[in-house]
């Protein structure tokens, strides 16, 4: 009965075991497993549904009017200005936002009117940033600029992977290759495993610098 007992335990040792491993191979290959807090992807403070405003797709959304939604295709540099200039891709000041949504979204809209009342149209507490969760997050001590990316890959469309349902000229038709495709998300999630190996194979294959100080501090 004893080493029945033992023995019962001790696969269910191995077992957890086993699933820790491969929990931690998983991460440190790739992506984690989606549990425990582990998912590639976050709630935001206002939603935020890419598909209406990069998609160029029908949408499974009806306007006010009752006629069918199709998503607005906007360019990703309309609201990412800085991609093509600089480190970071940059996100809009409220304000920018409230150029459109002081007009545009039901006076009844939950997620519009917590932009609003950050842009001070409704409320009176003031213009507030909206504290977007950043879901692509590379480790500190490395350094990644997008602007020398984003040129190659657009001088060199055949290297870029991936497909989009927005805009597919410029910037916006490139973006896929590390990004995935942004405008089919309702929630932006990270879809690449956005690891060191994958950006030296990268380097490696368009003929990019790969010793260490090109992308570490």
């Amino acid at each position: 009965m004893l080493v029945s007992v033992l023995a019962i335990g001790g696969l269910g040792v191995m077992a957890v075991m086993g699933v820790v491993a491969a929990f931690i191979i998983t991460g440190w290959i790739g992506q984690p497993v989606p549990v425990l807090g582990f998912e590639q992807t976050f709630d935001q403070p206002i939603d935020f549904p890419h598909t209406v405003h990069a998609s160029l797709l029908p949408l499974d959304r009806v306007a006010a009017d009752g006629e069918k939604m199709d998503g607005l295709g906007l360019d990703c540099t309309f609201c990412h200005r800085t991609v093509t200039t600089q480190a970071n891709a940059g996100i809009p000041p409220v304000g920018f936002c409230a150029t459109c949504h002081q007009v545009i979204g039901a006076a009844d809209n939950v997620q519009i009117n917590l932009l609003r009342d950050a842009a001070d149209i409704i409320g009176d507490d003031g213009t507030e940033p909206v504290n977007w969760k950043r879901v692509h997050r590379l480790p500190d001590h490395v350094r990644f600029v997008h602007e020398p990316h984003i040129r190659y890959l657009t001088q060199n469309p055949s290297e870029v992977t991936g497909t989009t349902d927005g805009v597919t000229q410029g910037a916006a038709g490139v973006c896929s290759t590390c990004h995935g495709n942004v405008a089919a998300m309702q929630q932006v999630e990270q879809v690449e495993s956005l690891k060191m190996g994958q950006c030296v194979d990268c380097h490696r294959d368009n003929g990019a610098p790969t010793d260490c100080v090109a992308c570490h501090h």
